[in-house]
Formats: structure tokens, C-alpha cells, sequence
């Protein structure tokens, strides 16, 4: 009796910790201007494009990678510290039955890219972290979708995520060349890069004497394009000058950059570009763009750089 009062009291305090957690987050996200809140699940499938799912089955899943819910991001926050007082009794009768060697079953989940949502289990999740486990057991459901989605994504990515969900749907880049990843780190840039792949297509058809699909108008641009350019930029060694860039950033700066140099009457190409973007990447750095800004300007005259870049095929 002594022994199980002692565990309900060592309950009740870990639960107070865990909640005092909570308001820590809170001051954090205030501070920073970064939500500290669980991932729906809705909202991120909606924005990703789901493209069906798969039962993984059971597997030790980690716990920095659970970072959503499917309908519980009220009750808990990023962390999974309990943020209202009714799950208190729940909690604590848990922590006492795992801190008594009693096994869990597994938690349910959903995967979607690198991350986890918890559909049934928040409170084994919160429990877990709270003891510093490094994985959990789960049954895990993998939910296809057409963007992917990194570990550390959050919610005011989403958006982010929905541009480049609608631009593989248009494109099916992810079909024809399924290890493309074109990550690109603020809004409005994958409408950059369909000006690309559109100034593409038309320099194709003029070619081939034929109407060219915007799908194999993406593919050709894949192969002879963007891979050519990113090699420049590996042999430059760009990604390590410019640690917060995508490769994806760099590619678009580049042919900005490559552009501006042809229309200035300068020595153009990547490899001259690259030599620029080393010297000075400040005006070429990723910006957040507004949604609604003029087309000509997010795509750096797509047009123009089609001409270009027949130099490099």
C-alpha cells in the first residue's frame, strides 16, 4: 500500500513537471515567433497530396520524430507535455503502471515522409518523453504522399509544402523521375521553377516540331537542366559555402545569376555563375516572396533563360 502510494505521488509530480514543461514551450514560441504545436494530421496530408498509404506493421519508432496528431494537438504540444488538466488522470495511472514493469501495448501511428503522427497513444508518447526513451513501440501506417515531408518540418512550412504538392501535380516530376527532390526553402519559388520548365517545353516543341506535355517537358528539363547545373554546383562545392540553401536555392541562383551575366554582355554559363554566386550569394540569397508577386519577376524571364541554357545540352 506504502509502495503504491509512493508510485501515485511520484505520478502526480512528474505530471506537474510535465505540464510546467508546457509553459516553458509556450515562452519559447513567443519569444521566437516559432508555433510550438503538434503537426495535424489533416492539415499536413491536405497540404502533401496523399497518394495512398501502406500498413507497415509494428516497429521501435523514434520519438524526436513524433511530432503530430491526428486529432489531439489541443491537449498536447510539440514536446507532448499535457496541456489541459483532465488528462491528469489518465497520465498518472500510466506512469504508475509502466514505472511498475507493466508492458504497453504499441501506440498507434501514421507516417508521412520523416514524420510521425500519433492516432492512438498521446499519453504513452508524453510518458515516454518524459522518461527520456529514445523509441517506442508502434504500429505504423505510412500515409503516400506526392511532396515529401522533412523531419523538422512545422507548421508554418505547410504552405511550403502545398506549392510544391501542386507542382508536382502539374509537372508529375515525381513520376517521371521519382529521385527528384526539388526542396526549395520559402514560398512562391516552384512557380520559378515551372516558368523554367514552360520556357523548356516551348524551345522543345519549336525543336521537335510537335506539341510537348508539360509532363515530359519536366522530365527533359530534369535530365538536361537542373542535373547539369547542380553538378556544377557539387563541383563548387556550393551547398557547404551556403549551409542554409537548398539545392534547389542554389540552382535557382545560379540561373539568375547566369541570366543577369548574358543580358550584362559578361562571360556567361554555370561555371561562371558558380565563380559569382562564391564572391558574392547576398543579392541571390532565398527570399520569403509574396504570393501574389508579378510572374516575370518570381521566374527571372524564363524565356530568356531557355535560350541560355541550350548551351548546355
Amino acid at each position: 500500500m506504502a509502495f503504491g502510494a509512493t508510485v501515485s505521488g511520484a505520478a502526480q509530480l512528474e505530471f506537474e513537471a510535465a505540464s510546467r514543461g508546457s509553459l516553458f514551450n509556450e515562452l519559447t514560441a513567443i519569444l521566437t515567433g516559432r508555433q510550438r504545436m503538434l503537426l495535424p494530421l489533416d492539415d499536413v496530408v491536405r497540404a502533401a497530396g496523399m497518394d495512398g498509404q501502406v500498413d507497415r506493421g509494428v516497429h521501435e519508432v523514434p520519438l524526436a520524430r513524433i511530432r503530430g496528431s491526428e486529432n489531439r494537438t489541443r491537449d498536447f504540444d510539440s514536446s507532448f507535455h499535457p496541456l489541459k488538466q483532465h488528462l491528469r488522470g489518465r497520465w498518472t495511472r500510466l506512469y504508475s503502471l509502466i514505472q511498475a514493469g507493466k508492458e504497453m501495448p504499441p501506440i498507434e501511428v501514421y507516417r508521412v515522409g520523416d514524420v510521425y503522427f500519433v492516432r492512438d497513444g498521446h499519453h504513452r508518447v508524453s510518458i515516454a518523453r518524459r522518461l527520456r526513451w529514445e523509441t517506442i513501440r508502434a504500429h505504423v501506417v505510412e500515409i503516400k504522399t506526392r511532396a515529401p515531408l522533412e523531419a523538422d518540418v512545422d507548421p508554418e512550412d505547410l504552405l511550403n509544402v502545398a506549392e510544391y504538392a501542386s507542382f508536382l501535380e502539374r509537372t508529375h516530376l515525381d513520376r517521371t523521375r521519382p529521385e527528384a527532390r526539388l526542396l526549395c526553402s520559402h514560398l512562391g519559388r516552384y512557380d520559378a521553377i515551372l516558368e523554367h520548365i514552360l520556357g523548356h517545353r516551348y524551345f522543345m516543341s519549336v525543336d521537335e516540331k510537335r506539341e510537348v506535355s508539360l509532363r515530359e517537358a519536366g522530365a527533359s528539363w530534369y535530365d538536361s537542366v537542373y542535373r547539369p547545373v547542380r553538378n556544377v554546383a557539387q563541383r563548387h562545392r556550393l551547398s557547404e559555402h551556403l549551409p542554409r540553401w537548398t539545392e534547389t536555392d542554389i540552382y535557382l541562383a545560379l540561373t539568375r545569376l547566369w541570366l543577369d551575366q548574358d543580358l550584362q554582355g559578361q562571360p556567361a554559363g554555370p561555371e561562371h555563375a558558380a565563380d559569382a554566386l562564391l564572391a558574392d550569394a547576398k543579392p541571390y540569397a532565398p527570399k520569403r516572396r509574396r504570393r501574389h508577386r508579378r510572374k516575370h519577376r518570381a521566374g527571372f524571364g524564363a524565356s530568356a533563360f531557355s535560350m541560355a541554357r541550350r548551351r548546355i545540352v
